[in-house]
């Protein structure tokens, strides 16, 4: 990071925060994670690329899932769903899939978040970019979360369904558009 801005590269200095980030939030330092990826997505906004947004937005969702907020977990992957979108990037949308199922986890919301879950390996398997084993700690955390929770047969029978082509239109407790 230091090297890229001594160079005046600002995104390589960018880009070295993310990894900091990423680190730190892995290593459970959630604080210092999360103001790497504030500064980093708002440097993102400032200069108005487009994609990266999703990935800082996944990582705040994430984040936020496991300080145990589910509202901002939800409200923030369902923001980088949206950026993701834009992009047409299938592996970032399957990344804020797989967050909104772990906000739907924690919300109480196993079916639909072993759906989404489901529709998220789909969507990176036929993009031919699966999950690499390096990453899946977040989608393993959630995976397990959900699995406790619906045991084995009721997971894989929800996991297999998917979910709708927009899953992340209910509210935050996890409802469905036009359902209740």
């Amino acid at each position: 990071m230091a090297l890229a801005a001594e160079h005046g590269y600002a995104a390589g200095e960018i880009h070295a925060e993310i990894g900091l980030a990423l680190g730190a939030r892995r290593e459970g330092d959630f604080d210092l994670a999360e103001k790497h990826l504030r500064r980093t997505l708002a440097w993102h906004r400032a200069v108005d690329f487009g994609p990266g947004p999703a990935l800082l937005l996944a990582e705040l969702g994430f984040l936020a899932e496991q300080r145990g907020d589910a509202p901002a977990a939800l409200a923030l992957h369902r923001q980088g769903l949206a950026v993701a979108r834009d992009s047409g990037d299938p592996r970032a949308v399957a990344l804020a899939q797989e967050g909104i199922a772990g906000a739907y986890a924690l919300a109480g919301q196993p079916v639909q978040a072993a759906r989404l879950l489901g529709t998220a390996t789909r969507a990176r398997e036929s993009s031919g970019a699966p999950l690499p084993e390096a990453e899946r700690g977040d989608v393993e955390r959630i995976t397990a979360k959900v699995l406790a929770t619906l045991g084995t047969e009721v997971f894989a029978a929800e996991f297999s369904a998917g979910a709708d082509d927009d899953p992340d239109v209910g509210g935050h407790d996890g409802s469905r558009s036009g359902e209740g």
